[in-house]
């Protein structure tokens, strides 16, 4: 039998013998443990690769980059969203980007041919955005580049609104313009708020306007790459922030010299800039520069301080546990030692058995976690997280959510490190003391 299977066989023995001290150690264990998960699961939701928005990693938000000092007061800058211009004539054209979309969000009303009415959260973008995230049809498919481009009154509803309009093939959306019909060409499975950019109850294109200030084109002083669309881009397999910049930089200069010509010096510039996910997501400092590693290690270092506290307060109290119990144990070491046992041997043991009942309070922390995200899920506290609220979806938790190699690495370190806190420390202090004082102590 392996040495470490002898150690396993041990520390199950132990934690036998003195199950109330192991019922406290594994209860103070979840509870760290669940509370750090609480934080590392609620990050893994926001940065993540999770579907749809499958391509975190490799997306960018460009910031509004339009500066123009006529139409600012007191010479301040003022900046704009873009157009269909710019996504066409320069964002699309770069060799760095795979796809790039526009969005504008709009709040509707829909009804069927019976007349049930409903309020809907609605997302106007183009067939672009079908390639950037990752949706699950049930039925139908993506709205076409030709309806698109051509305006068509199409539409794509989610399985939860299709099922409020009893599964309707052609519905009428009203905005401020009036009531108009649209022919439904798909349903998604309802994506939760929690995915803040792709969630809505219906998409359509905002080539279709339906409210009057639904015109994307809709410039400020004439300026052809302002708009209305915010828009979102997805970077090419090995192609990174600085290099979606340096590509763009020559196209900024080309535009501001044509504008300088076409509207006069007094116009100002375009200047450009763009968050990556992380960056957009977490904004616990207001980053300038390079958003580099260092700069991540910077973002993280607010949760990450969270964490650690999380999990030093119960090792304080555990480790004070441990303490007394190797106290309790100081005979049967002076025993061990002096029949030949070496210290390394005796410490293994002692972590061996610390690590099993960590192990155990980390799967018990987990579920822990995962009941109390659970349970708040349809609360104010997760709609407060999301920072985001809409007519129909829910803030629904998928399991892959809770469960990525990220969250793994993360559950497990957390583990190691509530070991090492509580168990190492007063178990070397304790073998460190001579065997003959150890002996007395049965005395």
């Amino acid at each position: 039998m392996s040495k470490f299977m002898l150690f396993l066989r041990h520390a199950v023995a132990l934690i036998r013998e003195d199950k109330l001290f192991s019922a406290i150690y594994i209860a103070g264990t979840a509870v760290a443990i669940a509370s750090a998960m609480v934080i590392a699961i609620f990050l893994n939701i926001k940065l993540a690769d999770i579907p749809p928005e499958t391509n975190r990693s490799r997306t960018l938000y460009p910031l509004y980059g339009f500066f123009t000092k006529s139409l600012a007061e007191n010479g301040r800058e003022f900046d704009m969203r873009y157009s269909t211009a710019a996504l066409d004539s320069c964002f699309r054209q770069l060799k760095c980007v795979e796809a790039a979309t526009g969005v504008r969000s709009a709040f509707l009303s829909v009804t069927n041919e019976q007349q049930l009415w409903t309020d809907v959260y609605a997302l106007c973008t183009d067939p672009s955005f079908f390639h950037l995230y990752d949706f699950t049809f049930i039925s139908g498919r993506p709205f076409s580049e030709k309806e698109f481009r051509q305006g068509e009154r199409v539409c794509i509803v989610t399985d939860k609104l299709a099922k409020r309009l009893n599964g309707a093939t052609h519905v009428s959306i009203s905005g401020s313009k009036g009531q108009f019909p649209f022919r439904v060409v798909g349903v998604v499975k309802a994506v939760s708020t929690l995915m803040e950019d792709a969630t809505a109850d219906i998409y359509i294109p905002y080539t279709v306007e339906v409210n009057k200030d639904d015109n994307p084109d809709q410039n400020l002083d004439q300026i052809s790459y302002s708009g209305q669309l915010d828009v979102r881009f997805l970077l090419r397999e090995g192609y990174s922030r600085k290099d979606f910049l340096d590509e763009i930089e020559p196209m900024c200069k080309n535009y501001n010299a044509a504008n300088n010509v076409r509207l006069g010096k007094d116009w100002g510039e375009w200047k450009i800039d763009a968050d990556t996910h992380f960056f957009k997501r977490l904004n616990f400092f207001r980053h300038t520069g390079d958003q580099d590693f260092s700069m991540k290690a910077k973002e993280l270092m607010p949760p990450a301080l969270l964490m650690l506290l999380f999990l030093l307060l119960p090792a304080i109290n555990l480790s004070g546990l441990v303490s007394n119990r190797m106290e309790a144990r100081r005979a049967e070491m002076g025993i061990r030692k002096a029949f030949g046992a070496k210290r390394r041997t005796l410490l293994n043991e002692v972590v061996h058995e610390n690590l099993l009942l960590t192990l155990l309070g980390g799967i018990v922390g987990w579920l822990l976690s995962w009941l109390f995200i659970t349970a708040v899920s349809n609360t104010d506290v997760v709609q407060k997280f999301s920072s985001f609220s809409q007519v129909g979806n829910e803030p629904n938790l998928d399991f892959r959510m809770f469960f990525t190699p990220t969250l793994f690495f993360v559950a497990f370190t957390c583990c190691a490190v509530l070991n090492l806190m509580a168990a190492l420390i007063p178990a070397w202090h304790s073998l460190r003391k001579p065997i003959v004082e150890s002996l007395n102590q049965k005395r």
